[in-house]
């Protein structure tokens, strides 16, 4: 083998070498990647409790730790629109108060921005979602009875704001079986201020003595009775409306 090509497979040799051990070095040094998924924020729920509307939302966060610094919570249609306040939970409620607009709708458009702190980099998720919601209002009559002229009337009230209970117009019994009013009236003031939450009331209504009052029985027969009457009622949303709820209940006595 000659000079010249001695030389040239003594470099071939070394180059090989260098290029091994460069290659082991490399991968000694190169960095993991590591995969990130970027958070998102969605409404999970909408409720009324405590005299307001709370929407609850969830940060869906399989990475780095969050910290909320702030943002807003915005319910569309109805010019609401509160801030967050900060916390480190990936759940969190905004409440709003419970406006006669919003008390009349089945479902909610919200939408929103979280300001937050990621490994020490400010981040913002924007969210929207359509929930459902439903606020119950309601006043029946779920008992009564009837004895020498007076109704003794058991009221259930489910009221998620506070409200005052004005009156009933117009309150009667009648016989379901003939068709007869037995007793009634014009009207029964009541005047009875309640705040939030699920009431019974009992109401006596002394037929004689009330505004347009009448009785043409002093006592039930065994036959099916049904009393009916308009419950009015001042309800303070933002703004207060009177509102008119129907009262109707039939039961038989014996």
């Amino acid at each position: 083998m000659d000079r010249n090509l001695k030389i040239f497979v003594a470099i071939v040799i070394i180059l090989l070498i260098i290029a091994m051990f460069s290659t082991f070095y490399a991968t000694k040094f190169i960095a993991k990647s590591e995969k990130f998924y970027p958070p998102y924020a969605e409404v999970v729920n909408a409720f009324a409790a405590n005299g307001k509307v709370y929407v609850e939302v969830k940060i869906e966060n399989e990475s780095y730790p969050i910290e909320i610094l702030g943002g807003y919570v915005n319910i569309l249609n109805t010019g609401q629109k509160e801030n967050i306040t900060p916390t480190n939970s990936t759940i969190f409620n905004v409440s709003f108060p419970i406006t006669r607009n919003l008390a009349s709708f089945s479902t909610v458009y919200v939408d929103g921005v979280i300001e937050g702190l990621m490994k020490g980099n400010k981040i913002f998720i924007t969210f929207s979602s359509v929930v459902p919601l439903h606020i119950l209002f309601s006043i029946d009559v779920v008992n009564f009875t009837y004895r020498d002229g007076i109704a003794n009337i058991l009221i259930k009230v489910s009221n998620p704001v506070n409200v005052t209970l004005i009156g009933i117009k117009y309150p009667s019994i009648s016989n379901a079986n003939l068709s007869e009013v037995v007793a009634g009236g014009d009207y029964f003031p009541l005047n009875i201020s309640l705040p939030f939450g699920v009431h019974y009331i009992n109401v006596s209504i002394n037929f004689r003595q009330i505004s347009g009052g009448f009785v043409y029985e002093e006592n039930l027969s065994n036959y099916y009775y049904y009393f009916t009457g308009y419950a009015l009622a001042r309800i303070y949303f933002i703004p207060p409306q009177n509102a008119t709820f129907n009262l109707y209940l039939a039961k038989e006595f014996n």
